[in-house]
């Protein structure tokens, strides 16, 4: 007989309280480094004879946004590690094939292309604060890089697919955890723009990572996604953008076929009881 899992009011609502909290630690975490690295700033420009000029003070903010985004993820494993609680459970730290990882790799340059296919037919007032945002965020260099194809998806792929989802799993079908998780994603980005594809993303990565019982494959794709936009801007740059988008859909297919040994892993997916926390 099938077991029917009874979900209470009171559970649903502490489960979204806590979502909410963690979600708040998560933006609040940003927003003080950057208070703290402006105070920084503003003092080393008052002592220094010829101040600060504006090219370090850009490097030290990509440094700052880099460390921000390692420590909020040192803080969730610390934390979890503090409570002697499994990371493969709580925060959905488990092992997965790398096949697996690669295929889903390669599926998110495919979604990047089709984002970016569907941003041209907007209107163009509509993308003017978004372009605006994303030209803070994309800047040249080692360390940018490691931030948008790194740090952070490392720490929101721990944060939304793995603590907070985890916690409304508990409360709530799995269903409603992944569209819940996707709202809060797509909240803790800037532009509406931006807000509605996070939304998305965020649904296809918390499926994964209920199917999975690990936020790996979405660390990949996440990652993968990510890293698009520092070719297609390099490339756009000098009028190839059309060129970039056709050789980066062609790429992802071809690594589609040569990875499609880890659809073996989406068809026969782990359960919490498989696999290893790391």
């Amino acid at each position: 007989m099938e077991h029917i899992r009874i979900y209470s009011a009171k559970g649903v609502l502490t489960a979204l309280g806590k979502s909410l909290l963690y979600l708040l630690f998560f933006l609040a975490v940003q927003f003080l480094a950057g208070i703290v690295y402006a105070a920084i700033a503003a003092a080393g420009a008052s002592m220094l004879p010829g101040g600060v000029d504006a090219e370090s003070i850009m490097a030290g903010t990509e440094t700052a946004v880099l460390l921000t985004y390692l420590l909020t993820a040192a803080a969730i494993v610390l934390w979890f590690r503090l409570r002697h609680k499994p990371l493969g459970e709580a925060a959905g730290l488990r092992r997965c094939s790398g096949w697996t990882a690669a295929f889903c790799a390669f599926c998110a340059v495919d979604f990047f292309v089709v984002v970016q296919l569907t941003l041209a037919l907007l209107p163009a007032v509509w993308m003017t604060d978004y372009n605006d945002h994303m030209e803070l965020l994309l800047s040249d260099g080692l360390i940018p890089a490691l931030s948008i194809t790194v740090a952070a998806p490392l720490a929101e792929e721990l944060m939304f697919r793995g603590v907070i989802q985890t916690r409304l799993e508990q409360a709530m079908p799995v269903w409603a955890a992944v569209v819940l998780q996707a709202v809060l994603f797509g909240v803790a980005h800037g532009t509406p723009i931006q807000m509605a594809y996070a939304f998305l993303i965020g649904l296809a990565l918390g499926f994964l990572r209920s199917r999975m019982g690990s936020i790996l494959p979405g660390f990949a794709a996440h990652a993968a996604f990510n890293a698009m936009n520092d070719p297609l801007g390099l490339i756009s740059g000098a009028g190839g953008g059309w060129y970039a988008l056709a050789v980066m859909a062609a790429v992802s297919a071809a690594g589609c076929v040569c990875c499609r040994r880890g659809l073996a892993g989406l068809a026969a997916p782990g359960t919490a009881e498989d696999g290893e926390a790391l």
